[in-house]
């Protein structure tokens, strides 16, 4: 009797631990469900890895709360069949470091506290409900940046995730996960910023939550993903965020998108943020719900507009990168000093003739058919006699020498009666010798005070040797074939404004000219010496030639006696390589041009008022 009471008691044990394992629900395989990494660095987004990075020394640590709701829900032939995640609070500890401006290193650290939905009615049994989450280590890699006068921030992003966490609370994958990114952003103006980003979640083992249904719509492995964004200033330093993030995974689930919109406020060096929005699509790890708050410290982190800095020249617009005196907002070559006429950007030689485009009057045809070429850089006819007068103009093509040695125009011999050296077509005295600067004729002294009328500065006027012919002491002295100026023209440092120094000065150029008739054109020449931009300096010397033109076409000068060039550093006086010699080359000099072309003026010592 009590053999067979124990047989029985035994079998009913049996039965029950069967019963019990039967019961039993399986539990979910391993993985970590969460699908998003913060930004560490957050120069632009928080979330996004679009391309703009910290700076070099520049550190940035942030505490973020983090809830999402619904995050893990399973989906049986397009309806829902159980919550299994309802709830999921994690709280991230992320930093980020910029080793170089090119090279930023981040990391971010999660903890994880979460509430089951209803997994037991589909046989699932619950996850833990708190651990550490997966660790996360990145670099980040500027390709290209604003700041260096590139078209927009291009930068590499790789993220790996540590083999740590937990395979009971969804916060650990069993094998090896990383992610690769690509992002850019580019500068809107009135700081606003269009960034994107796009990459992969890579991981090396698949998973199938509900590894019994035939078509699986919830496995989980390598993912695409990406998000573009928009941030701006809203009200005073407050900065707001909307941005899309969406996953296409290649595994067999659904594809999902995130809206999200955030606001960040400085206070000092510290930071407080939130971003929150919804979830659509039914892919593991979306939430219905997402929403994120908390503050980041992360001093001098904000963009200093100083010149000899580097500094993105969107963001400082009245500065002037590249110093050729064009603001970086009008400036189209921000970082090559150009010409304010080229938009600021510097001058070509598009043709490869050796002529600038500005001063080339065919900038595109660098070659001539017959292999002549003028001063204007555009093709010229042949010259078979190489007296400077080409074929079509010269009536003895083939005559090169004169019997007397002069020449015209028309490219034949002249004679010259009164053998003065002015050919007898351009002299006005051609039966009397006198001097190529009297167009042929003697020399007179219409004021009797023994200095020719071509040398005296005051010709009707009596005076002395020692004042050139004047009365008064002279700025300016006529001699044989030149015009000496006795002192500088000075202008403003780096200026084509005549300094009014200068004014007495070029009042005695304009009183000689007047006085002087006969000298039937002065071309006024600017110079410089070779420190800093050739082109500019080129440009800024024919600036101030123009302006000397100008004030003397003011003081009664017509301007057909006048004309201005430009040559920069093209002809020095003296050696560059000395304070004194460049002192020298910084100058303005008068030509006598016409009858008596070729003929130089020079200036008096130079001043280092003259200078760009």
């Amino acid at each position: 009797m009590f053999i067979r009471v124990l047989q029985r008691c035994i079998t009913g044990v049996v039965m029950l631990g069967t019963w019990s394992a039967l019961a039993q629900d399986s539990s979910i395989p391993g993985f970590e469900l969460e699908r998003l990494q913060l930004n560490p660095g957050a120069r632009d987004s928080l979330v996004l890895s679009t391309g703009d990075q910290l700076r070099q020394g520049r550190y940035r640590l942030a505490l973020t709360g983090h809830w999402e709701l619904n995050p893990l829900v399973l989906v049986e032939n397009g309806k829902r069949s159980a919550v299994i995640v309802s709830d999921r609070v994690t709280g991230h500890l992320s930093g980020a470091y910029a080793l170089h401006d090119w090279l930023e290193l981040g990391a971010q650290v999660p903890v994880v506290g979460q509430w089951a939905g209803n997994p037991g009615s589909v046989g699932l049994s619950a996850p833990s409900s708190f651990a550490l989450g997966t660790p996360w280590v990145q670099g980040r890699a500027r390709l290209l940046s604003e700041a260096n006068a590139d078209a927009l921030d291009l930068g590499l992003h790789l993220g790996v995730a540590l083999p740590l966490g937990s395979a009971e609370a969804l916060t650990r994958d069993e094998g090896f996960t990383f992610t690769p990114r690509v992002g850019l952003g580019k500068q809107l103006g009135a700081g606003w910023r269009v960034g994107a980003d796009v990459g992969a979640l890579v991981r090396t083992k698949t998973y199938v939550l509900t590894s019994g249904t035939s078509q699986p719509r919830d496995e989980l492995g390598v993912e695409l993903n990406g998000g573009v964004n928009v941030t701006g200033p809203l009200v005073k330093k407050v900065k707001g965020e909307l941005l899309l993030r969406g996953t296409a995974p290649l595994a067999r689930s659904p594809l999902s998108m995130e809206a999200l919109l955030g606001v960040r406020a400085p206070v000092g060096p510290v930071e407080l943020y939130a971003m929150g929005g919804p979830g659509f699509g039914t892919t593991v790890g979306t939430p219905a719900v997402r929403v994120l708050a908390g503050v980041a410290f992360a001093p001098e982190d904000k963009p200093v507009c100083v010149e000899g800095q580097s500094y993105p020249v969107a963001l400082c617009p009245e500065l002037d990168a590249d110093g050729d005196g064009v603001k970086n907002r009008a400036d189209q070559c921000p970082r090559d000093a150009g010409l304010e006429q080229l938009g600021g950007c510097p001058d070509k030689d598009d043709d490869g003739d050796g002529l600038l485009n500005l001063v080339d009057r065919c900038p595109r045809q660098a070659e001539n058919v017959n292999g002549f070429e003028d001063g204007d850089g555009c093709p010229d006819e042949p010259d078979s006699d190489g007296d400077g007068i080409t074929d079509s103009k010269d009536r003895c093509p083939q005559q090169t020498e004169d019997k007397d040695g002069f020449q015209d125009e028309d490219g034949c011999p002249d004679p010259d009666n009164d053998g003065d050296g002015v050919a007898d077509a351009r002299d006005a005295c051609p039966n009397e010798a006198g001097v190529a600067a009297n167009k042929g004729c003697p020399d007179k002294d219409r004021d009797g005070d023994s200095i020719v009328d071509r040398l005296d500065n005051c010709p009707d006027e009596p005076g002395t040797q020692k004042n050139n012919g004047c009365k008064q002491k002279q700025r300016v002295r006529l001699e044989t074939g030149r015009l000496d100026i006795l002192e500088s023209v000075y202008f403003e440092v780096n200026k084509d404004v005549i300094d009014r120094r200068s004014y007495k000065l070029l009042d005695d150029v304009a009183s000689i000219l007047r006085e002087h008739p006969e000298i039937e054109r002065m071309r006024v020449e600017g110079h410089s010496d070779n420190q800093g931009n050739a082109q500019y300096n080129t440009e800024l010397s024919r600036r101030r030639a123009e302006s000397v033109v100008k004030y003397l076409e003011g003081k009664g000068i017509p301007r057909e006696r006048l004309q201005a060039r430009g040559f920069g550093p093209a002809k020095p006086l003296a050696d560059n390589t000395t304070k004194d010699g460049r002192a020298k080359n910084r100058r303005v000099e008068f030509h006598i041009v016409g009858d008596a072309e070729g003929v130089e003026t020079q200036q008096g010592t130079p001043n280092s008022d003259t200078a760009r």
